[in-house]
C-alpha cells in the first residue's frame, strides 16, 4: 500500500519523468490485480509530465482534481488506484482507533441510542480535528437544535 502511494506523490513526479518507477508499478499491480498495468503506466506517464498535477499534495487532492475536471474516464485506472489508496487505511492503528472511539461513545448507559446517532457521534469524535477547525460549529449546532421544535428553554436571544 505504501509503495503504491509513492506512485502518486506529486513531489516525486519530476524525478519519475526522468526514470519511470517500474518496480513500484509492478508491486502495485501485484497487490491490486484489478488494475490494467499498461493503461495505468500510460496514464501515470502523462500525469508525471503535466505541471498541473505537480501542484497536488497527496492522493486525495489529486483525486479531487480528477473529479472536479471530469477526468475519471480519461484516467480511469489512476482514479481506481486513487480510490483504493484513499479508502484503505495505511495501518491497522486507524481501524483500532475507530473501535476504541466507539467503545468510549457506546457505554452501557448509552446503549439504547439509535444507529444514526451512534454514527454521527462516532464521526464527530473521529474527525474532531475537522470539527475544531470549523468556524462557529457550536453556534450552528445550537441553532439547528433550537429550530427543530418548541422547547421550554429558549436558546435564541
Amino acid at each position: 500500500h505504501l509503495v503504491s502511494a509513492t506512485l502518486l506523490q506529486a513531489d516525486r513526479f519530476e524525478q519519475y519523468t526522468m526514470a519511470f518507477p517500474e518496480d513500484a508499478l509492478s508491486r502495485t499491480l501485484k497487490a491490486y490485480p484489478v488494475l490494467d498495468g499498461s493503461k495505468l503506466k500510460t496514464e501515470l506517464s502523462l500525469i508525471y509530465c503535466k505541471e498541473e498535477f505537480r501542484a497536488c499534495c497527496g492522493a486525495l487532492d489529486l483525486l479531487q482534481l480528477f473529479m472536479e475536471n471530469n477526468l475519471e474516464e480519461v484516467f480511469s485506472e489512476t482514479v481506481t488506484l486513487l480510490k483504493i489508496l484513499v479508502t484503505t487505511p495505511m495501518t491497522t492503528a486507524e481501524a483500532e482507533r475507530c473501535f476504541s472511539t466507539l467503545k468510549r461513545i457506546k457505554t452501557f448507559l448509552r446503549n439504547s441510542m439509535t444507529q444514526e446517532r451512534l454514527n454521527a457521534l462516532a464521526m464527530l469524535s473521529i474527525e474532531k480535528r475537522l470539527v475544531t477547525e470549523m468556524t462557529d460549529f457550536n453556534q450552528k449546532v445550537i441553532e439547528k437544535f433550537a429550530s427543530q421544535k418548541e422547547r421550554r428553554a429558549k436558546f435564541f436571544k
